[in-house]
């Protein structure tokens, strides 16, 4: 389960983002920095924290949280634990020390995912030597440690290799990341502990013992001698159960660290005191405590591991139960829905939360916007408190003006979901190696804010003596909620909070229950969703949760051609309530709510949404429009595209000086394979898609133009689709036929080219369980890229929390990674100059829902090799058609032998190029027998 985060290509980078605020005055100059994913090496912050603080780059504000603490100094989150599930948080960050009553910060770091885990080997050590060896590895010093603790001693190894790419796999900052660090663990008086030679002087005569964090809250980390340690580390240690033979058991040994630098800066927004040293400079709820719950390992790109969401939940539930601690949990990690309210996570949360009721979960949205139905899960979860991204006035362009929904914010469709929106972008947190960058936009800056929020009212609630659950919670974020400009709920759902108004929400009175919203014959839907312009009566089923006093309901909605319901008398465990609608006839995407609320009670009891989509066009066939967008706006156009038939977008700025962000969603919601949310702009600067036919998929494809925050702006959207259909099949012995067909009622020409692109072969993966599986390919000495497609069974896609997709070389080093979003992803592979024969794994690394599940799966990879120039083939006859309506043509071209060796198992991989009217339309397509 990838972190969810996200750079705005209206910034380019997240020092492009800095820069355009210092363009725009918001700040001295300070040099342009560097990219995201390239820290500076000179590890100085991208700007100083002190004046990240003067300019709200930790947007506090928004929430209005800086007039709440004013007026409550006592209610900052003192007394509450926030549990941050994500890829660990480093507890040597100035600002992750004390709270604001001088508390120590972090309360315990977990190690969940086992990428930590470091395997022991009983070792004896050479007492005239002093010293201990393990497979060729050395350390001296060990009459320090023998002094501390008798035997048995165990050695194992930190490699570097396995922890990704660097800079935050070279852990012992020496330049290289391919060192394996010796650790030496035995028992102590008062329980294990682990020398490392933090130093790299070869010797533990000058180390200290580190013990389990729970124990002391020690840390420890390889460093260059004089130098601070990029990355600290904590331990966790377990005893293992006794085995059969009469020799003692090693422990269990896990170390925990962010080398994502996720975890670290989610933190630092829930709830730093005195970020970057600079005194003030505060997180949401700077008076709560900390758990740091490692979920996933991040060599493969931030993925949860098989359990870890569960195992994380119930350690933080019992760890604050048994100190008497409110408990609120932040995980900022997600993936997409193939069927939204179908995913096994969802379930298991909402069971956790049902039997925890005071127990708040606030989890971020997700990054796959701006088309509907991107939300991901545990996003989904019904009890969660799920939320979207806005770009807060702090990091706007220009005066203060409304916030706009950032553009990649997942957004709901068939979920009434988000809850609320947040400030997506933070200067927050980051372990020394990620130093640089500071500032990080997604919806998972957005998540930690919300459950900061929800520290600030937890943290009243016991100083008033007050219990709230975490539906109250809930329903008062929501209902102090203030609508964004031109979004609806499935976009921002209730809108931005507002923390004095939510607590005068928690105040007054409670409603008797709580309500779940479903749709008959939709399971898992709790909205209504539907592409068309049906006029129709809609019915959802109304479940109380809890509660059984009746209840006078009334109702409101808030779009003309939805209409609400006279009030009622609820007082029956299930209900059945219609709404009518009256869809309208012109083209667009329309989405309209009708509220419910209980008399004498502030907010909303629930809402039932339902959003329709009138396409543009409903077979695949050409179209224009150009809409005008205000700032931060979209608009939406919804088209049907044909399977195995090319077409391409094209969303150009219409004025010389604007710009836009355009986005292209599959049927069903998912984004475009590839990049998806590019600039564009005017003429030759426009953003454009081409999809190839292979990938061409039938249904409704939905694509969305957004407008910058600070201007207008019009959209002209362009779609063409291929007037020809391609099929290419063997002629034995040594040829090959291309079959045009004339798709359309007009007439077409143009010309047909085509050559050998490489290779193409599938593998099939049958498995079972947890394990990573690897897919080893042959990869020749010609190949310059190798893209590979991994699908997954969609039906069993909500049984996963991830799946990790990395390419790793022969000596381990991972190439690229592109853990799967969705049950289908591809990753391309830059391949540089290699020997022949050398081999390519593909890892597979799934991770279930349920704790130690052993369900079988299955997987197909589909891996290309692409040559660095085709070999251009001919047709006989040559290559110009002319075809009348519906007609069919067909080429022949001779194939010889292939211009490059196959590698074993691998088929020749065409490119097909159809030029006619201006437009090229291509095919990638395999020789399949």
């Amino acid at each position: 389960m990838r972190p969810v985060l996200r750079l705005s290509p209206f910034a380019g980078s997240q020092a492009g983002l800095l820069l355009a605020l210092l363009a725009a005055g918001a700040a001295p100059a300070l040099g342009q920095g560097a990219p995201a994913e390239s820290p500076r090496p000179d590890r100085q912050p991208v700007a100083p924290p002190a004046l990240a603080w003067t300019r709200g780059w930790m947007p506090l504000a928004a929430t209005g949280i800086p007039q709440f603490l004013s007026a409550h100094p006592e209610w900052d989150g003192r007394g509450v634990l926030i549990g941050i599930l994500d890829s660990g948080v480093d507890a040597g960050v100035a600002g992750l020390g004390s709270t604001s009553t001088g508390r120590p910060k972090i309360l315990d770091l977990r190690d969940f995912s086992g990428e930590g885990t470091i395997l022991l080997s009983v070792v004896t050590p050479s007492p005239r030597q002093d010293t201990v060896a393990l497979a060729g590895h050395r350390l001296a010093g060990m009459r320090r440690v023998r002094g501390t603790a008798g035997g048995p001693w165990y050695a194992g190894f930190f490699r570097e290799r396995a922890l990704g790419q660097p800079p935050s796999s070279d852990v012992n900052d020496n330049g290289r990341d391919t060192d394996s660090l010796m650790v030496v663990v035995a028992r102590a008086s008062d329980g294990w502990i682990l020398f490392a030679d933090t130093d790299g002087d070869g010797s533990l005569a000058n180390e200290r013992p580190v013990r389990d964090y729970l124990q002391g809250r020690e840390t420890f980390g390889w460093h260059r001698p004089g130098e601070p340690t990029p990355l600290t580390i904590a331990v966790n240690f377990s005893d293992r159960a006794p085995s059969a033979s009469s020799a003692p058991s090693p422990p269990s040994v896990r170390l925990v660290f962010d080398t994502e630098a996720h975890g670290t800066h989610v933190a630092g927004i829930a709830a730093g005191r005195g970020i970057g040293g600079v005194i003030g400079f505060d997180g949401v709820a700077p008076g709560a405590q900390l758990l740091g719950l490692k979920i996933s390992r991040n060599d493969f790109g931030g993925i949860t591991t098989t359990g870890s969401v569960v195992m994380a939940m119930d350690y933080a539930i019992r760890f604050a139960a048994s100190r008497k601690l409110p408990l609120v949990l932040n995980m900022s990690f997600g993936v997409g829905n193939e069927r939204e309210g179908a995913a096994r996570l969802d379930w298991l949360v909402d069971s956790i939360l049902a039997a925890h009721p005071h127990v708040v979960f606030v989890t971020s949205a997700g990054n796959d916007g701006p088309g509907l139905s991107t939300l991901g899960f545990p996003g989904s979860a019904r009890r969660a408190i799920t939320v979207g991204g806005i770009q807060a006035a702090a990091f706007l362009p220009g005066p203060a003006r409304a916030e706009p929904v950032l553009y990649f914010s997942s957004r709901g469709g068939e979920l009434d979901k988000p809850d609320v929106v947040a400030p997506g972008t933070a200067y927050s947190t980051v372990p020394l190696w990620n130093r640089g960058d500071e500032f990080k936009s997604g919806t998972s800056m957005a998540s930690p804010h919300v459950a900061g929020l929800a520290a600030l009212l937890a943290s009243a609630a016991l100083d008033q003596r007050r219990s709230v659950a975490a539906e109250d919670l809930r329903r008062a974020l929501r209902g102090s909620a203030r609508p964004s400009p031109a979004q609806t709920a499935v976009d921002a759902g209730a809108g931005l909070p507002d923390v004095t108004a939510a607590w005068g929400i928690l105040e007054g009175p409670a409603p008797a229950a709580e309500f779940d919203v479903d749709l008959p014959g939709r399971p898992g839907a709790t909205a209504a969703f539907a592409i068309g312009n049906p006029d129709t009566s809609l019915t959802f089923r109304i479940t109380r949760r809890r509660g059984d006093v009746p209840m006078n309901l009334a109702f409101s909605s808030d779009a003309p051609w939805l209409a609400a319901p006279g009030p009622i008398r609820f007082d029956r465990p299930t209900a059945a309530i219609t709404v009518r609608q009256t869809s309208p006839a012109q083209p667009g995407t329309y989405t309209g709510t009708v509220r419910a609320r209980a008399e004498g009670v502030a907010g909303t009891v629930f809402s039932l949404v339902s959003t329709v989509i009138v396409p543009l066009t409903r077979e695949a066939s050409p179209f224009r429009a150009a809409p005008r967008i205000p700032p931060g706006g979209q608009h939406r156009v919804t088209f049907a595209a044909d399977s195995g038939r090319p077409f391409f977008l094209r969303v150009e700025a219409g004025g010389r000086s604007e710009q836009l962000i355009a986005a292209l969603h599959q049927p069903g919601g998912q984004p475009i394979l590839g990049d998806n949310g590019i600039p564009g702009g005017p003429d030759t600067l426009a953003a454009v898609y081409d999809v190839d036919g292979r990938d061409a998929r039938a249904g409704f494809y939905e694509a969305v133009a957004v407008a910058p925050p600070d201007q207008p702006v019009t959209a002209r959207f362009t779609v063409a689709h291929s007037p020809v259909g391609l099929r290419v099949a063997p002629v034995p012995p040594d040829s090959m036929a291309v079959t045009l067909r004339v798709l359309t009622d007009s007439a077409t020409s143009g010309l047909l080219r085509f050559g050998m692109l490489g290779a193409e072969r599938t593998f099939q993966v049958d498995a079972q369980g947890s394990r990573d599986v690897t897919v080893a390919v042959t990869v020749p000495s010609w190949a310059e890229e190798l893209i590979a497609d991994l699908e997954l069974e969609p039906a069993q896609w909500p049984d996963f929390t991830d799946f990790g997709f990395a390419a790793v070389d022969q000596t381990g080093r991972i190439l690229e990674k592109e853990p799967a979003n969705y049950s289908r992803t591809r990753m391309s592979v830059a391949l540089p100059s290699r020997p022949a024969g050398e081999t390519v794994n593909l890892v597979l690394a799934p991770g279930f829902a349920d704790p130690e599940s052993r369900a079988s799966w299955q997987a197909r990879v589909t891996v290309r090799l692409h040559a660095a120039q085709p070999a251009v083939l001919a047709a006989r006859g040559g290559d110009a058609f002319q075809l009348a309506p519906r007609a069919t043509t067909q080429f022949h071209s001779w194939l010889g032998p292939t211009p490059w060796p196959l590698p074993p198992g691998f088929r020749p991989l065409f490119l097909f190029i159809v030029e006619g009217s201006g437009s090229t339309w291509t095919w990638q397509l395999p020789l399949t027998p």
